[in-house]
């Protein structure tokens, strides 16, 4: 006679089916479960503030390298760039403050509201403390079970036009006008004076 758990039926995505199995589960599951949608805009989000905020410490080596006549223009620079790293992580909470609203519809779902608590810890707290390693391990037993969500980094010119964007709010927000960075220290525009 044979085993009754042998005519088990399996869930349609497994870990031991393979990436590519995953990724065609996250294809069919895009459009149907928001859950996923959101963890793909809030990894995006991540990256490009992690992007500007890698450019911010370029610009402020640069800052305290220049010369005098040279700073006010390269401080200018790097004051966009760092309001713009904070826009940049607004956008990445902001999302993360929506997962209690999402509702997952599939556990690739939750699987990628967990990899949104997971990942937002790598910036605060200390990950051995309770709750993370215990988040962490059922993460890791829904992975078993579900499979994983692909965790892909977004196109260099998606990255490039969401640092623009973010620069560009910078640069309204901090009040400059956005041709302030071209000019240098002495070359701002001359006010017409009349003689009276």
């Amino acid at each position: 006679m044979a085993d009754s758990d042998n005519s088990t039926s399996l869930p349609s995505v497994t870990h031991g089916r393979g990436q590519r199995q995953t990724a065609r589960a996250v294809d069919r599951f895009d459009d149907a479960d928001p859950a996923l949608a959101l963890l793909q805009g809030w990894l995006r989000a991540q990256h490009v503030s992690h992007v500007l905020c890698r450019l911010q410490q370029r610009l402020e080596r640069r800052v305290l390298d220049a010369a005098a006549p040279d700073a006010m223009d390269k401080k200018v620079g790097y004051s966009i760039t760092c309001q713009a790293e904070v826009e940049a992580s607004t956008a990445a909470l902001k999302l993360q403050d929506k997962i209690p609203h999402v509702q997952a519809r599939s556990l690739l779902g939750i699987v990628a509201k967990l990899e949104i608590i997971a990942g937002a810890d790598r910036d605060i707290d200390d990950p051995t403390d309770f709750p993370w390693p215990h988040i962490a391990s059922v993460l890791a037993d829904l992975k078993e079970i579900a499979g994983s969500v692909p965790l892909e980094r977004p196109e260099r010119t998606v990255v490039q036009a969401d640092c623009r964007l973010y620069q560009e709010i910078a640069t309204d927000l901090i009040g400059l006008d956005k041709r302030a960075s071209n000019l240098r220290l002495g070359e701002a525009p001359v006010v017409g004076i009349s003689s009276g």
